[in-house]
Order: structure tokens, then sequence, then C-alpha cells
């Protein structure tokens, strides 16, 4: 009722964001747990990473998705 289905690209899209946002994670804590081992001190904030994972995930869905559209839009003119 509030959400509509997604298309078969947008759950494609949206597989690859995910996989990239975990990737994001992954690096951005490991340089965190490496910054801390060596200073004693964390090089990123908590929120820094939990953000920048969650941008990296919907930033790519939204990149591949507005790709898609444009590239549908060119093949109708």
């Amino acid at each position: 009722m509030f959400f509509k289905n997604m298309t078969e690209k947008q759950t494609i899209h949206w597989r690859k964001g995910a996989i990239i946002g975990f990737y994001t994670y992954l690096i951005l804590l490991f340089i965190d747990l490496t910054y801390d081992l060596l200073f004693a001190a964390n090089a990123f904030s908590t929120s820094f990473i939990f953000w920048g994972g969650l941008i990296a995930a919907f930033g790519t869905e939204l990149i591949f998705n507005l790709k898609d559209k444009r590239k549908l839009r060119k093949s109708v003119s």
C-alpha cells in the first residue's frame, strides 16, 4: 500500500549499491581500527562510518537508476 514494487533492474541496482555500501563499511572500519592500533586514537567517528556506508549504498543505487533512466530516454528518442 505504501511502497511500490521494484522492477528487476531496480532490484539489481539495489543489490549493487548494498555491496558497495558493505565494502565501504569494511574499508572505513579497517582504516579506523588500524589507526586505533597504531596511534591509540580513532581516525573516524562512528557517525561518519555509519553515514558513509549508508550514503555509499543509496548513492550508488541512485546513480545506477539515473543512468538507466537516461539510457531509456535516449533509446526512445
